[in-house]
């Protein structure tokens, strides 16, 4: 899968393996992640593409999400059991 603007994430190495996030912005090899817990809208990571793994969700981005937002829009992922609920 082709990770992209709002594209659902897991990270894959570092302090925050396994962990999941929303592409809030892509730059030249890495994106800019945020969870709107750890990771605030206000303060996002940059991350390695080679580090994260696409999961097929998205979130919308525009405009910028609030950390409610996607911390709602991510619960399925980080807590459940990978599925967004319908």
């Amino acid at each position: 899968m082709e990770i992209r603007l709002g594209s659902i994430v897991r990270s894959l190495a570092g302090h925050d393996k396994d962990r999941f996030y929303a592409v809030l912005r892509l730059e030249a090899g890495s994106c800019v992640i945020a969870d709107g817990k750890v990771r605030r809208v206000e303060k996002p990571k940059r991350k390695n593409l080679k580090h994260v793994a696409a999961t097929g969700g998205t979130v919308s981005v525009e405009p910028l999400p609030t950390n409610r937002e996607l911390r709602r829009a991510l619960f399925p992922y980080q807590y459940g059991d990978g599925r967004p609920a319908n």
